[in-house]
């Protein structure tokens, strides 16, 4: 069912069982209709702001204007710039009341492109006759259904939000069965107080991070001795740097990899490449961690791990990784 986006606005939440290219294409849809919003935001804020510039140039142009024509005709117009200064003024505030209205749609692109990064890298893999399972929630993180509890921390009223927002389950063309999932948590902090001027003040604060689960479900028969792999898992685990492993479970049908990321994660489709004249620093951290590479690096881990549990049944095979 192709995607529609009247009824995806009712919730901001994407669901489907199809095919690969079906999602993706519904990704696509959903891209396209992000970007027909913010240009309607950007829009909306570029007349804003030169209404309420025109309710203050204009308002004096006019004034000007208005004093060159003779006596008479002042008198009849003397109200004429206070009264479109005033409406220039008022019709600024509500189109930025509006666009305000709008932020709900300012869908976070990171969270669709990641999804249609990963589907894109896996495709080749996964099982051309399996559709795949995904529910993508793009409502913002502190939207109040996400809300999971309220509590006094000291000064601080504290908001705490659990975000799971990516789920996706597939089976590759080897019959391994895959589930990748993301949750963020955010932590919201707010309180008054008065500065060193003695006027009271709002002071918020927030922090959160990313979870990135990946995991694989297989036959236990296809892997014998896998639940003995854990000490083989950690050292198979790796992950780009800054993100760091959470958990690790292996166990006789499935081995399951989750890791941290900073809230402001970021999705890159190709490798930066250094500016002009500089070379690349050894060690160096990028400005924000890649979440697609880092879902990717989870499964060729835990792929490693079956390779190492299969090659023990098998001496001397070994199994493809996707």
């Amino acid at each position: 069912m192709a995607f529609d986006p009247s009824a995806f606005q009712k919730t901001y939440v994407y669901e489907a069982r199809a095919t690969v290219p079906e999602v993706l294409a519904d990704l696509k849809a959903l891209g396209e209709l992000d970007a027909r919003a913010e240009g309607k935001r950007r829009t909306l804020w570029i007349a804003a702001w030169g209404l309420l510039a025109f309710s203050v140039a204009g308002c004096a142009l006019l004034s000007a204007v208005v004093g060159q024509l003779s006596f008479a005709r002042q008198d009849a117009l003397a109200g004429m710039p206070w009264l479109v200064g005033v409406a220039s003024f008022v019709a600024g505030i509500v189109l930025f009341i509006v666009r305000g209205s709008t932020s709900r749609t300012d869908l976070d692109n990171r969270r669709y492109g990641l999804l249609a990064t990963l589907l894109k890298r896996f495709q080749v893999d996964l099982d051309a006759s399996a559709p795949v399972d995904v529910k993508l929630d793009l409502a913002p993180v502190d939207d109040a259904r996400k809300c999971v509890g309220k509590r006094k921390r000291g000064r601080w009223d504290s908001e705490d939000f659990t975000d799971t927002w990516l789920s996706l389950h597939g089976r590759f063309a080897d019959g391994t069965h895959l589930h990748l999932s993301a949750v963020e948590h955010l932590q919201k902090r707010r309180r008054t107080g008065r500065g060193s001027s003695g006027k009271t003040k709002l002071k918020t604060k927030r922090k959160g991070k990313t979870l990135l689960q990946v995991g694989l479900r297989v036959k236990p028969e296809r892997f014998p001795g896998l639940a003995e792999q854990r000490a083989n898992a950690k050292k198979a685990a790796k992950l780009p740097p800054g993100v760091a492993l959470s958990r690790l479970d292996v166990a006789q049908d499935r081995v399951a990899m989750r890791a941290v990321l900073d809230q402001e994660w970021t999705v890159l489709t190709t490798k930066p490449a250094p500016p002009a004249g500089t070379t690349p620093q050894a060690g160096r951290l990028p400005a924000r961690q890649d979440a697609a590479r880092a879902a990717t690096m989870m499964l060729l881990s835990l792929y490693q791990v079956l390779n190492h549990s299969r090659s023990r049944g098998q001496p001397g095979k070994s199994r493809s990784t996707p």
